[in-house]
């Protein structure tokens, strides 16, 4: 199983890939298994992820979000594959605070 998610093996809908040295994963099933939702605005681009009081919010194919007021980068930008949006595993870590660990396409998120 690729994912682990707070110590537990998880199955999501993609698996993570990488891409250009980065491993990305699809964000809509993570955010959830991390308890949190994600909106997705189809004029602007623009997708707006929630877990617990942090709010960030990215315009597709950029490397940086707005994560509840400050500006914060990851190694790659996002994209759309197939109608699911991807962004690096490190996002999680950046804009959330999550021990993010990825090898190969083995990625386990988890709470400090």
């Amino acid at each position: 199983m690729p994912y682990t998610i707070n110590g537990q093996p998880t199955e999501l809908s993609e698996d993570p890939h990488v891409q250009n040295g980065a491993v990305y994963v699809p964000i809509t099933p993570v955010i959830q298994a991390l308890g949190g939702t994600i909106s997705w605005d189809n004029d602007t681009k623009v997708a707006t992820a929630t877990i617990g009081q942090w709010v960030a919010t990215f315009q597709l194919t950029s490397d940086t979000a707005d994560v509840s007021g400050t500006t914060v980068q990851f190694s790659s930008p996002s994209y759309v594959d197939q109608g699911v949006l991807y962004v690096p595993a490190d996002f999680f870590h950046n804009a959330y605070g999550y021990v993010v660990t990825a090898n190969g396409e083995d990625v386990s998120i988890s709470l400090p």
